[in-house]
This record gives structure tokens, sequence and C-alpha cells, in this order.
């Protein structure tokens, strides 16, 4: 599996051409590692990306146009083998057009090019999306980073919190097996620090709808040093994301999101589904940056 490496005078940026995934950050002042290591006795994953669904589909299913089609939770992008369009010592840019394979699943010509770019201590993850049918192509889009926390072997995870860019009044919108039940649960009440613990996650990713801050990071509570900024202005939904007992957590800019329990909607009319006309381009991205 060839590993594509960008870096400056600041970091080391390591991808692969499998899911176009990010799958390491290091800092060259102190080689600290920001992403998480995809043990896969916990969770195989380093940074997948999420197209052309985001979340879980009820039964794995949805409706189009009256016909079934079939396909697992967050899509097949991140399982595909992206080719390599460009690549300098700062920047690449990964690509992924429809397939035979692809439209059993998902019956549209797509093209999906990802780039990422590395400027001091921050990365760009640009998506472009683009229709290429001859109908109108519904999907969503979203990121799935996995952070290290605790950064340090002595540490405790509950000794981190996430703060946001404003104070905020959220609910998480709650699932149960994967789908949205209907269900919220008040998390914040303007505030703009959100307290870490395992019990959050037990339910769970956090779901947030209608964020008014264009950026959360992860801060250290014992001196309000922050790890990392992750910037999503633009995206409609916001994921926060543990694997119960796990050292890492995930914070997902998302367009789109998992089904509801009752599901079988047509997916042209899904909450939070991008319909594109034919020959539009649609274009969205978010920013890490590395403290």
């Amino acid at each position: 599996m060839a590993n594509y490496i960008l870096e400056n005078d600041h970091l080391t940026a390591t991808l692969k051409a499998e899911g176009a995934e990010l799958t390491s950050v290091r800092s060259k002042a102190d080689n600290q590692e920001y992403i998480w290591q995809a043990d896969p006795t916990v969770w195989a994953r380093h940074a997948p990306v999420l197209f052309p669904i985001v979340g879980r589909l009820k039964d794995n299913q949805y409706q189009l146009n009256g016909d079934t089609y079939s396909m697992g939770q967050h899509g097949f992008a991140r399982d595909q083998s992206f080719s390599v369009i460009n690549q300098s010592n700062t920047e690449i840019t990964f690509g992924l057009t429809a397939s035979p394979e692809t439209q059993k699943m998902y019956p549209f010509n797509f093209v999906l090019d990802i780039r990422y770019t590395l400027q001091e201590n921050e990365l760009t993850v640009a998506y472009q999306v683009t229709n290429q049918d001859q109908a109108t192509m519904p999907f969503s889009i979203g990121a799935h980073p996995a952070f290290y926390c605790p950064t340090q072997q002595n540490q405790q995870w509950e000794e981190y919190h996430l703060r946001f860019e404003k104070p905020e009044t959220l609910s998480r919108h709650l699932l149960k097996d994967g789908l949205r039940n209907g269900e919220t649960e008040p998390l914040l009440n303007d505030e703009d620090v959100l307290a870490l613990h395992r019990q959050l996650f037990e339910s769970d990713a956090i779901i947030f709808k209608n964020v008014d801050s264009d950026w959360v990071r992860i801060v250290r509570q014992s001196d309000g040093k922050p790890f990392v900024t992750v910037a999503f202005a633009g995206f409609p939904y916001l994921g926060i994301w543990q694997k119960v007992g796990a050292d890492f957590y995930c914070i997902e800019p998302w367009y789109g999101l998992a089904d509801t329990e009752e599901g079988l909607v047509d997916f042209t009319e899904k909450e939070g589904v991008i319909k594109m006309s034919p020959e539009e381009q649609f274009n969205a991205e978010y920013q890490i940056k590395f403290h």
C-alpha cells in the first residue's frame, strides 16, 4: 500500500489512495502524532471520507425513483481506491469516478476529487463533487477524522474538553442502532465548553444541527492549551464520536445525516441530501489546525 507524504517546516502528513484517507500528521518539533493509528482491535480507520451518504440507512437500503438500492454505513468512497491527480510537497489531489461496482449501489456518473493542502500548521481538506449524469444527483458528503486524546500516556481522557468559537445552545439528536429516533437531549445552554466524559458516547455519536460557531477545538483543561482546532464553516451538521473506551475522538463536519427509524423515503427527500443538477459542481472544505 503506497503512502503519500506532504510536509513543510512544521508538519508531516501521510495519506493513502485507498479511501483518499489521511493516516498520520506528526509535528516536526516534538514528533507528536495527532491522528488515531487505526488499531484494528478498536477501530480500524483513521479519517474516512463519507460519500455518497453520511451515517446509516435503515436496513442498509434506500429508495430512488421506485427502485431499491443497498449501501453500507457512510457509503462506499472510504473503501475505494482513488487515483492521484496531482501532487507537490504540500498538496495532493485524489480522484474517484463512477464504476460498474459503484453504480450497483449508487446509479450516477459522479466525479469526487479530494484535495489536501498543508500550510504552516494547518491542513485544508477540500471536496469537489461533479455530476456528470443527465439527471439530478442526490448525495451527502462528510468527514470523520479521529484525533488522539489523551495526547500523553500519563493523562486522562477527561482532562480535555471541547471549546466552541461562540456560546452555543445545542441539543444532540439521538440515535438508536445508528438511526435517528426523533429524540433530543440538551447538552449546551449558552455555553462554549462541552465537558467530555465516557458516558456521552454510550448512546452513539453526538449529532448537532445549526451550530453558530465556525470552529471547535480540543483543549486541555489544566492549562487551556488547544490540541487541534477543526474549522467547519458552511457545514450544516457536526458529529462528535468516540468508540467507547478508546483513546481518540472524532470531530466530523457533515453535509448529511443518518436515516430516521422510519426510513424508506425517496433518497432525494432525505434530510441533509444535496441535489445537484447535471454538469453542476459542489465544493466544500474544512481545516484542521494542529497546535
